[in-house]
């Protein structure tokens, strides 16, 4: 679980001193070879979603393509562990232990007396390859992730009636989970080094458990959920490995005692592999265990706007029936909303595709392939979605075309007719639309919902009732709200500190520059009332820019009316005039639109 806070680790002098020692003896111990404990089902598997692997192409930033299957560490599965874990566990637990707030001598871990009769159930194992949204088939899974490399992993703890039972009174079952990985050096409870085991609790020193310091249901006394992933392009083009030994514990220390006693039940080892290769040089693409050969590759330029703006390229002088493949790229340096780009041929008879399946780009880019034309040319059309909207409607792109030998392509690229178009590597990514708007990252103390490293310019969406606070972190600023939801409320109050600024309604847009200056890192939308959506994740859905291309903030709910004063008369002549004409605006507008 580390994966999913990605602050700097503090490390104890007491661990680095045990780096040594623990390599040293980890490849030297075992443990026993028969145990009487079942897993369910008794091979590598699941009860309900099985995917044991999960294929990607992924490009580098120098063109070349990649083939990457992320995949269930089926060599991990041979048979359960017997009570008290392996060696390797063993001086694992001890280490920490030692770096714990008792030391080494405050606690005593004993293996269990007898076997596990019950069984550990895989319900969920899943491996997830590059854009699969990884952990989505978990019941209450808080941080759904994708653009990278993991897997998902649910198992439920059926204990046979001499068992330790969950729930019974007196009793406290936990679990205790070691790691091994070769990525996720410096998060929070991480490893010391690639490779290195470490107990996985955060780096928790009151105790080693994984369930206290697990997001709330992920983890329980009958219950175990881990999403270990590897975020992000590099870690889908690297290969990396997550191994982990899960245990069933249970805490028997008796009242008064200053030692605190666990005892070690049986555990399984489970875990997933990343495997990349390069399949072929710069600028072609692979199909069905083909290379295309290497053509030239045609490079466009240009600026969308919002509406029904349409940009036309073409390219002569090429070999009619020539196979090519075009696609976007809208991540560029200039952009503070990357533009959702349709990208179409025309003169051909073909449709608009928004299809999400360009290689490049922040996921709203489009792709297509088709044939050259008779004439020798390819005709392409790129513009906006959603003619008339904000944000994702307008920026710079850059449109590629590779052309290649027809002798050569595949039939499989090509979809439809002279001129093409179709579906290609689909990557279809939330907050285009506030019906799917894009979900908190985590949560925090005091009802926060964090979104972090989310792209600007798009739909988010917390669970609310009474209204939003936002609070920007690190150095992001709010610059705009782009729109507001549409749904039977229709209009929204929005305060900075204690300034009124309004009430808006869909289709306003609320420039925080124009009005300050600059972005704001704070603001509240009250009034809400009834909510938007018809579910919790369309409650209330907000369009948000940033000062830059990527932001970090958090929102919570607000569940008291707040008492604002009314706009103060600014500090500055120049914000005098800004606030006092908008204002004025404003207000007429609201009136003409109450009136009956």
């Amino acid at each position: 679980m580390f994966n999913k806070h990605q602050k700097a680790m503090k490390i104890s002098l007491r661990q680095l001193l045990f780096v040594g020692f623990v390599s040293t003896f980890t490849v030297t111990l075992t443990e026993r070879s028969t145990v009487a404990f079942t897993l369910v089902p008794a091979q590598p598997g699941a009860t309900s979603n099985w995917r044991p692997v999960s294929p990607y192409l992924i490009q580098d930033n120098l063109g070349n393509f990649y083939e990457g299957s992320t995949e269930v560490d089926t060599r991990l599965w041979m048979q359960p562990i017997s009570p008290g874990g392996t060696g390797t566990f063993k001086i694992t637990l001890g280490l920490w232990a030692t770096a714990s707030e008792r030391g080494f001598f405050g606690w005593n871990f004993q293996p269990a007396e007898q076997e596990l009769k019950g069984s550990f159930d895989i319900v969920n194992y899943l491996a997830c390859g590059y854009s699969v949204l990884c952990g989505i088939e978990n019941p209450g899974e808080p941080d759904p992730r994708d653009n990278g490399v993991g897997a998902t992993f649910y198992l439920k703890y059926r204990p046979a009636p001499d068992d330790p039972q969950p729930g019974q009174q007196g009793r406290q079952l936990h679990w205790i989970q070691m790691v091994r990985a070769n990525y996720g050096v410096g998060f929070p409870g991480g490893p010391i080094l690639p490779g290195l085991p470490f107990i996985d609790n955060l780096a928790k020193r009151d105790d080693p458990y994984y369930d206290t310091a697990a997001f709330p249901g992920e983890a329980g006394e009958d219950f175990f959920m881990d999403r270990p992933y590897s975020p992000g392009e590099i870690a889908a083009l690297s290969e990396n490995y997550f191994e982990a030994e899960l245990y069933l514990v249970e805490e028997t220390t008796p009242v008064g005692n200053p030692v605190r006693e666990v005892t070690i039940y049986n555990g399984i080892k489970w875990g997933w592999i990343n495997k990349i290769s390069p399949i072929c040089p710069n600028n072609t693409i692979k199909f069905n265990g083909v290379c295309l050969p290497p053509q030239p590759t045609q490079t466009f330029s240009g600026t969308l706007t919002a509406g029904f703006n349409e940009n036309q390229h073409q390219i002569n002088g090429l070999t009619p029936g020539n196979y090519f493949y075009a696609w976007t790229k809208n991540d560029l340096p200039s952009n503070q909303c990357n533009p959702n780009t349709y990208l179409t041929t025309y003169n051909n008879n073909s449709s608009w595709d928004d299809d999400d399946s360009s290689l490049v780009g922040d996921g709203f880019a489009s792709a297509l392939a088709g044939i050259v034309a008779d004439d020798g040319t390819i005709n392409l059309s790129v513009r906006a979605a959603n003619p008339g909207g904000r944000g994702e409607d307008s920026g710079d792109y850059e449109l590629y075309t590779t052309v290649y030998d027809s002798n050569s392509a595949p039939p499989e690229i090509i979809v439809g007719s002279s001129g093409g178009g179709g579906v290609v590597f689909p990557r279809p990514r939330p907050g285009g639309t506030q019906q799917n708007p894009i979900l908190p990252t985590s949560s925090s103390s005091g009802g926060w919902q964090i979104f972090n490293n989310v792209p600007g310019c798009r739909w988010y969406d917390p669970h609310t009732t009474y209204g939003f606070e936002f609070q920007a972190l690190e150095n992001t600023l709010f610059t705009e709200i782009l729109d507001f939801p549409v749904g039977q409320d229709n209009r929204f109050t929005v305060s900075v500190a204690d300034t009124i600024l309004g009430e808006f309604s869909p289709g306003d847009r609320l420039n925080f520059v124009s009005l300050f200056g600059a972005g704001v890192s704070n603001f509240r939308i009250t009034d809400i009332d009834p909510l938007i959506g018809n579910t919790k994740e369309t409650a209330f859905p907000i369009q948000l820019a940033f000062n830059q291309q990527v932001g970090s903030f958090q929102m919570r709910a607000i569940e008291e009316t707040p008492s604002p004063k009314e706009i103060p008369e600014p500090k500055a002549i120049v914000g005098l005039f800004m606030l006092g004409g908008w204002g004025i605006f404003q207000w007429r507008k609201i009136q003409q639109d109450k009136e009956p």
